[in-house]
């Protein structure tokens, strides 16, 4: 495998992305996410980037605010249901609360399992949603790394920008060496190695056939590719790291999957309960029959 330092962690196990952060004790893509992440012991944590009607780069995986803000509480914003992010300004974006719908709907069951205690759910009500600029400046002073998804802004303002803008802000914060930056979007991909190639890059895929994977990240100099789990079989995995292809593997969920992926030898592990993740790798505890407690599917 291509030897690149972003890709190491402790010993010989895969890294550890918390998505969206710690997203099942957290309200996702906030900051609050993000350092319990950290707290928690990931290696890196992964944000979605969509942009404002205004121009700024905010942190949000849904193209509208409809999940996880409360746009509809506002009579402001009545009448443009269902919010789409690139019709809002960054005003209106840091008007809503982006963590009461966490504490009001439990979305994975753990504040039933007391996991997220009472202090945690009044401390999210009334989380805002992050900039790109501050989920970097986090990162930076947590001294961390971050995996930047691009959204798929085709068909609005951002389409022509957003690689550039994202570029830039991570210049401004001299994160080159600690940010990895993906889409499903491969176009963006292509043109972030064309202006930035010392900042890795990774494609997100859904789908696999043939070679057509290894193909796609040659020709668009990426260093790793990001499939769903559930595509990666150990002739899969093994024509990747002949490739010299990093793999890192979403959203893994439960022992079982971890355990199968560890033992194929993938890059890292993107979930969304990352301490407990990291807790069954540093333990070794991989039961292949031991699923982790079962939760709703993430969106």
């Amino acid at each position: 495998m291509t030897p690149n330092p972003f890709f190491s962690s402790s010993g010989q196990r895969p890294l550890v992305i918390a998505h969206r952060g710690a997203r099942a004790h957290a309200p996702e893509n906030t900051l609050a996410a993000a350092r319990l992440a950290h707290n928690h012991g990931a290696d890196l944590w992964e944000l979605d980037v969509c942009r404002t009607r205004d121009g700024v780069l905010v942190v949000m995986h849904d193209d509208t605010c409809a999940r996880t803000t409360d746009a509809r509480l506002h009579p402001a914003l009545a009448g443009r249901a269902p919010w789409p992010v690139h019709e809002l300004t960054l005003d209106e974006l840091r008007g809503l609360d982006a963590g009461s719908w966490f504490v009001e709907g439990d979305p994975f069951g753990r504040i039933a399992l007391g996991e997220v205690g009472p202090g945690m759910c009044r401390a999210y009500k009334g989380e805002p949603v992050p900039t790109l600029a501050e989920a970097l400046a986090l990162t930076r002073s947590l001294r961390w790394r971050v995996n930047v998804e691009i959204k798929d802004l085709a068909g609005t303002p951002g389409d022509a920008t957003v690689v550039d803008e994202v570029l830039s802000l991570v210049d401004d914060h001299a994160m080159a060496a600690s940010v990895l930056l993906s889409s499903f979007r491969h176009d963006y991909m292509r043109e972030a190695h064309r202006k930035r190639p010392h900042i890795p890059t990774a494609l997100l895929i859904e789908s696999i056939g043939d070679n057509a994977p290894l193909a796609l990240c040659h020709e668009a100099g990426a260093v790793a590719l990001h499939p769903r789990s559930t595509l990666m079989d150990d002739h899969a995995l093994g024509a990747c790291i002949a490739a010299g292809l990093h793999v890192n593997v979403w959203t893994v969920n439960s022992l079982r999957e971890v355990a199968r992926l560890t033992r194929m030898g993938v890059s890292g592990i993107i979930t969304d309960i990352p301490g407990e993740c990291l807790a069954a790798l540093r333990a070794q505890r991989l039961r292949t029959d031991t699923p982790l407690r079962p939760f709703p599917p993430a969106p």
